[in-house]
């Protein structure tokens, strides 16, 4: 029998991993797309991560309480690790 706060811990933290990979990896691109001049590209982009990441932390707090808020900021934190990480060895041109 598993604990009833469970459910909603794993599933914010899974969700809190998935929202942050696209919610950094958008990141990585806006700066990419501000560094080569395409502001115009830019801006959409970045209002659709902010519109993307403060409706899922709403849908959390909404849906799971304060357990899912919180591992879903976890798993958000490990995704902005993963994604520097990622990003930190394509720049050194290493898989």
């Amino acid at each position: 029998m598993t604990a009833p706060y469970l459910l909603p811990i794993l599933t914010g933290a899974l969700a809190g991993l998935a929202l942050g990979i696209l919610f950094f990896r958008g990141l990585a691109a806006t700066a990419r797309l501000y560094v080569s001049g395409g502001i115009q590209r830019a801006v959409p982009l970045y209002l659709l991560r902010l519109a993307c990441a403060t409706a899922g932390f709403t849908i959390a707090a909404l849906w799971g309480g304060a357990e899912a808020l919180l591992a879903m900021l976890a798993g958000f934190q490990l995704a902005r690790s993963l994604v520097v990480r990622r990003e930190k060895r394509a720049e050194a041109g290493t898989p």
